[in-house]
């Protein structure tokens, strides 16, 4: 091989190289089509000793930025407003409290195709006497062909045996949250889906 057409093949190959580690880098952010979210939930569960307590939940609150990297424990957003209703027993939302705080800390999937998002959010309200104080984590289900959030989910099996802090709480002051059924994550004020997508 000539040096010319040698020094070609090459150049060629660099390029062919690059071109592949470009394809196959992973998408370090994520984009959201909105900042402003509500997330309602038809049932949310909360159980500690004797006390169970079923409550419609819808929270609304905001996200820092359109774009956020995918590094656990990254501070993500704000939830700003809570509102109950239907619950099985009385219940009290903090509202001092806020803004609570959500964090991202993981994703499911194969990337590009991720299909769950993990988030955790605090949460301040009592129930009856018991005060919760207490991270959730929630998932945030993703269809990986329009990039839209479908629904979300508090899974009972990462959300047990949850450390309570008021001291009127049954013993051994523990709690489990979860959903019974999805919860639906819209635009705040609209019923237009929000996307995610990977930049």
């Amino acid at each position: 091989m000539g040096t010319k057409a040698a020094a070609a093949f090459s150049a060629a190959t660099v390029i062919a190289l690059m071109a592949l580690s470009v394809s196959t880098a992973p998408a370090r952010n994520m984009s959201v089509s909105n900042q402003s979210f509500r997330v309602t939930f038809n049932d949310l569960e909360f159980t500690a000793g004797e006390i169970r307590n079923d409550c419609r939940v819808t929270l609304e609150g905001s996200l820092h930025s359109r774009t956020m990297p995918k590094v656990e424990g990254t501070l993500i957003g704000y939830i700003t407003r809570v509102q109950t209703g239907q619950c099985t027993v009385g219940t009290t939302i903090l509202t001092e409290t806020l803004p609570w705080h959500i964090s991202y800390l993981s994703f499911s999937g194969t990337l590009p195709e991720i299909t769950t998002i993990i988030i955790r959010a605090r949460n301040n309200y009592r129930v009856l006497t018991c005060l919760e104080a207490i991270d959730i984590l929630a998932k945030l289900i993703r269809n990986t062909t329009t990039s839209e959030i479908t629904g979300t989910e508090v899974p009972r099996s990462r959300n047990e045996n949850l450390p309570l802090t008021g001291l009127l709480c049954p013993a051994p002051r523990l709690a489990t949250v979860q959903s019974v059924g999805n919860g639906s994550v819209m635009v705040l004020a609209a019923t237009t889906r929000i996307t995610v997508t990977l930049i």
